[in-house]
């Protein structure tokens, strides 16, 4: 009996600080259920991305990345525009893209590559876009337009290889405007965010109104109604 005490004894010290540690590994990252209307966009069709109807410019392509189909844009004309808002009317979000950029230097320095607009209502709008150098490196340059305010996230320093698959993220909660690149926070800034329109279009591969064009790969875009902290995103293909 005393053993059966003691084993016991044991069994519940070791118990209580494993569970104080997952509750801690666990407690930072938030739960994401289908109640958050998570938006996963795999970019793996030229018809519906997300059952949403898509319109396609130009020739882009679907090709094999490892066991994953993505599509190509060719940097000339190529654009996909999805008729749908993933944002709705959040007013934090978190918005994940995983892609491949080609080197299109000097053709193609400003690439638009997701663009958030609603044609009738073009003074709100999100873009996440890319600059190109000559050294075969590219940085990122994120921006929100509204109304009141607007504000541009962009570093020549913060630079990255071209040819290699990355994960670039941006959040936003009451007025904070951050950036990521593979999980690392790169810059920060303070803008009024108003909620675009529902019936807004999204411009994969290019700018809304079809210029800066992209060429590379994109896998997929991931939208959280929620800001989350970079230990929550998704940083594989």
């Amino acid at each position: 009996m005393v053993l059966l005490q003691i084993a016991m004894k044991f069994s519940l010290l070791l118990t209580i600080p494993c569970v104080a540690f997952l509750f801690a590994c666990t407690s930072t990252v938030p739960s994401i259920t289908p109640n958050n209307n998570v938006a996963l966009w795999q970019v793996n069709s030229l018809e519906t991305i997300a059952g949403a109807k898509v319109s396609i410019s130009g020739d882009p392509e679907l090709v094999k990345s490892g066991q994953d189909q993505v599509v190509r844009f060719d940097g000339d004309g190529d654009r996909l525009l999805v008729d749908a808002n993933p944002l709705g009317d959040a007013q934090e979000f978190t918005i994940e893209i995983f892609f491949n950029p080609a080197d299109a230097y000097p053709n193609n320095l400003e690439p638009r590559f997701f663009h958030i607009e609603a044609e009738d209502k073009p003074n709100r709008r999100i873009t996440i876009e890319l600059r190109l150098n000559d050294k075969k490196q590219w940085y990122l340059d994120a921006y929100i337009k509204s109304e009141t305010s607007q504000f541009t996230l962009i570093d020549p320093n913060k630079v990255h290889p071209i040819g290699q698959w990355a994960h670039a993220a941006v959040t936003y909660k009451n007025g904070e405007f951050v950036s990521y690149v593979n999980g690392v926070r790169e810059l920060t800034g303070q803008v009024e965010y108003l909620p675009i329109a529902a019936h807004a279009k999204t411009s994969i591969g290019a700018r809304m109104n079809q210029v800066h064009w992209f060429n590379g790969d994109i896998a997929w875009v991931k939208i959280t109604p929620a800001a989350l902290p970079p230990e929550a995103f998704t940083l594989t293909k």
